[in-house]
């Protein structure tokens, strides 16, 4: 009895919050850096969120210039984009190295809403995803089921 009770609060909680479901993968947009379905992990074990990124280049303006994504992506263009450095910090990565990263500000599209976020620019060109989604943003309106995937990305194909 307690058990169905328990569950029943749960699921009526979840059907009236505001907090949508993201799987462990998904694809997202970021319209100001042109990139459209970049396949993301969601790692709710990274503070921040995290681009791949090739030649990145600070400018003496307080701008960054960079190219995203690489080669073996079919996204990749190739060209250098230029947007304001939020801040630069030292970052942990997952293999335990310290790396002085730039992070922008950008929108990124998760449910067809945009968002603001945080992304730190990264060669992660030995990695699977070249989107990182850290709990900067997780914690903003999203749960976290990793038996999931592409929750967002397939609202996103649903006729409007």
């Amino acid at each position: 009895m307690f058990k169905t009770i328990l569950f029943t609060i749960v699921f009526v909680t979840n059907i009236f919050s505001q907090e949508l479901i993201l799987g462990k993968i998904d694809k997202f947009d970021l319209p100001d850096l042109n990139l459209k379905s970049v396949r993301a992990k969601i790692d709710t074990g990274a503070k921040t969120s995290s681009l791949h990124c090739m030649t990145i280049k600070p400018t003496k303006d307080g701008y960054v210039k960079f190219i995203t994504l690489d080669e073996n992506n079919k996204k990749f263009t190739g060209n250098y984009i230029t947007k304001k450095i939020s801040r630069i910090a030292n970052v942990k990565s997952s293999n335990g190295t310290i790396q002085t990263r730039y992070f922008i500000q950008t929108p990124i599209v998760i449910y067809n809403k945009t968002y603001n976020i945080e992304l730190s620019l990264s060669f992660r060109g030995s990695m699977k995803f070249p989107l990182l989604i850290g709990r900067e943003l997780i914690k903003q309106d999203f749960l976290v089921d990793v038996t999931k995937k592409d929750l967002s990305f397939n609202a996103s194909q649903l006729p409007q």
